[in-house]
């Protein structure tokens, strides 16, 4: 995948935008240092993203501490806002009235006409902070692009003026921001008009692009697609009520969220032309408030926190694991005619006896596999409810099975009743059972995990050293993934969709279906702190359909 995949169609204005840019630069006696944030050349600018949300005057406070507190000369930017005149008037008052500055003015900037006024330049160069305000990036871009007012901005910040900005007034300082995209899509068809939209940034911090309101919206996705276009790029999620301060030398995060930060300087991509998003080995860090990350770390700073977990063996001959509970297509096999044989269906070949589990909410569904499984009365198919089940009877069904599947409901019944005996019995027969998990019951093969709450779900453990969750692009989804996996001695997660499934046979994990599967190895963390639910130095891989690799993962 080169960049070219991500370039959106509205870059008509990029040759222009360079010479406007230049020559505002030049009038202001600006140099740019030629190296990103991760270059060797250091430049005194301190850009500061927040995640949007409702303004808190806590993490304002700090924002102002960072320029001159209380006698900082603040400059308010309202140029993204859809009521600019009400936006103007509510910020002034904030900054006056609730932050105690006693000058704060909004500028005349909502044209390009405006951007050229020399007081416009003269009161950016007065000022000590200046604050971007949310609403429409690509109206923010255009209006500054190349104009006078974009070359005092960037003085400014040159010589250590603080530049902040929320949700749009955050996002478009990089090489290129995001201007529409959702995670789910952006997986599925990245590369492809309407994935990920992003156009050209401002260029304050060559190598950064910053994406907010990052954790409700579930955008880890849109943004390792977007990510991905930056050569060696960094990539910023940063969630709402928080932001993170981006110097020459790291990160660091303020507020009551967390920054998530991807590093695709190392990855591998090896995505078709619009089709579902394969990067590997990209490095990631989730900060939590008051943690801090520099860009450039020694071997030490690296060094992983948790010894090497024995590599167990998985119990079962062939495992399948699949985001949702539906009876998958053939189609999603046909791909696995060529590589991926013999393993061409869910199971390698089809049990005389089948075991359905099912939770007591999800009788419905089991009966919907049932009635696939014993088409042409070839199988035999067993369907226990979570209340019916029984340790003696259930361990004579098992000593004949050939295959076993699991299907939960919403509340976990399945999970409850399987603690104990049950998943003994599991682990015991597992070297002949062939195992299929699905949708909520997708968890369960692996090791311990959290449900969609708090709830900690019981794993069975036939296949060791895994952490699965199913509907990875939802919100926070990979947040609990990533903690899931590290609290079990270093797990590795997987993440699912309901459109996909991968297959574990014979120590080869293969993907299956129609979006990618998200891997995340937390082996190598070098920090983390689970109650704030930060680590560093995690290793992520979208792995698309058709896609294998050997388990466990041996990754430099």
């Amino acid at each position: 995948m080169s960049p070219s995949n991500f370039t959106p169609s509205s870059r008509r204005l990029a040759a222009s935008f360079r010479r406007r840019l230049r020559g505002a630069l030049l009038a202001l006696g600006v140099v740019l240092a030629p190296a990103t944030v991760l270059g060797a050349e250091p430049t005194q600018g301190v850009l500061i993203a927040v995640g949007g949300g409702s303004e808190n005057p806590e993490l304002m406070s700090e924002v102002l501490d960072l320029a001159r507190g209380r006698a900082s000369r603040v400059a308010i930017i309202n140029t993204a806002s859809e009521r600019p005149s009400q936006s103007g008037t509510s910020y002034r008052r904030y900054f006056q009235e609730t932050l105690g500055i006693a000058q704060a003015d909004v500028l005349p900037l909502l044209t390009r006409e405006q951007a050229y006024d020399e007081a416009v330049v003269e009161q950016l160069g007065r000022a000590d902070l200046i604050y971007v305000t949310g609403g429409n990036q690509i109206r923010l871009a255009q209006t500054l692009a190349g104009t006078p007012a974009h070359g005092a901005i960037l003085a400014a910040w040159q010589r250590g003026v603080v530049l902040a900005g929320t949700s749009a007034g955050a996002m478009v300082w990089g090489p290129s921001y995001i201007t529409t995209g959702n995670s789910a899509t952006a997986v599925l068809r990245s590369g492809a008009a309407g994935s990920v939209d992003t156009r050209d940034g401002l260029g304050l911090v060559p190598g950064v692009l910053v994406d907010t309101h990052f954790g409700r919206e579930g955008r880890l996705g849109r943004l390792l697609v977007a990510t991905a276009g930056v050569s060696k790029g960094i990539g910023l999620g940063v969630d709402e009520g928080t932001a993170a301060v981006i110097t020459p030398d790291g990160v660091r995060v303020l507020g009551t969220g967390r920054v998530t930060v991807l590093d695709t300087g190392r990855a591998t991509i090896g995505t078709a032309a619009r089709g579902p998003l394969s990067v590997r080995n990209v490095e990631m860090h989730i900060l939590a408030s008051g943690e801090a990350l520099r860009w450039r770390r020694d071997a030490a700073e690296r060094r992983p926190m948790l010894p090497d977990r024995p590599d167990e063996p998985l119990s079962s001959g062939s495992l399948w694991m699949q985001g949702a509970e539906v009876v998958p297509p053939a189609a999603w096999f046909a791909q696995a005619a060529g590589p991926l044989a013999p393993s061409a269906g869910i199971f390698r070949r089809l049990p005389d006896e089948v075991v359905v589990l099912v939770g007591d909410g999800a009788q419905a569904t089991g009966q919907r596999w049932q009635a696939a499984l014993s088409a042409g009365n070839r199988t035999t198919v067993r369907v226990i409810q979570a209340d019916q089940l029984r340790t003696a009877l259930f361990a004579q069904y098992l000593a004949i099975a050939g295959g076993v599947v699991l299907i939960d409901d919403a509340a976990g019944t399945l999970a409850a009743k399987l603690a104990g005996e049950p998943a003994q019995l599991l682990r015991q027969q597992a070297g002949h059972l062939q195992f299929v998990s699905l949708g909520a019951a997708s968890g369960l093969v692996g090791e311990a995990a959290t449900r969609a709450g708090a709830e900690l779900a019981t794993g069975v453990r036939v296949a060791p050293g895994v952490v699965l969750h199913n509907d990875i692009w939802g919100a926070g989804t990979f947040e609990r993934l990533a903690l899931d996996a590290l609290m079990a001695e270093g797990s590795l997660g997987i993440g699912l969709a309901p459109n996909n499934g991968v297959q574990l046979e014979g120590g080869t994990l293969s993907v299956h279906g129609e979006a990618p599967v998200l891997l995340v190895e937390t082996r190598r963390v070098s920090l983390a702190n689970p109650p704030a639910g930060s680590a560093r130095d995690l290793r992520l891989h979208t792995l698309a359909p058709g896609e294998r690799l050997r388990f466990p993962l041996q990754t430099p």
